[in-house]
């Protein structure tokens, strides 16, 4: 899911909402409600507020994952986020990353 921020997925150019993405969570319980469901994780997306951050430790809390695969966001040459001023700092990153983290022990 990457995040569980509609403003942050669309940042990302993602084609799913939160909503999309509960709506098959929904749908694959009632299918196999033993499925085992994993995820990943991005925290500190440019322009990611503790808002954003907060709605994505939610959709975790809700869900309840299996396991979930979490990193840090880093820019990549060539791509368009790279260049973006609303960086989010390495210290916010690491912050989150460790509450994430926390969360999903």
């Amino acid at each position: 899911f990457q995040s569980g921020s509609n403003a942050v997925l669309a940042a990302m150019g993602r084609g799913h909402t939160r909503e999309k993405y509960m709506n098959i969570i929904d749908r694959v319980r009632k299918v196999v409600p033993d499925a085992s469901i994993s995820a990943d994780v991005i925290v500190g997306f440019p322009g990611e507020t503790e808002q954003d951050f907060q709605d994505t430790l939610d959709l975790m809390d809700e869900v309840v994952f299996d396991s979930v695969n979490t990193a840090a966001y880093s820019p990549r040459p060539n791509t368009p986020a790279a260049l973006w001023t609303n960086q989010v700092s390495e210290e916010v990153k690491q912050e989150r990353l460790k509450r994430i983290n926390r969360l999903n022990l």
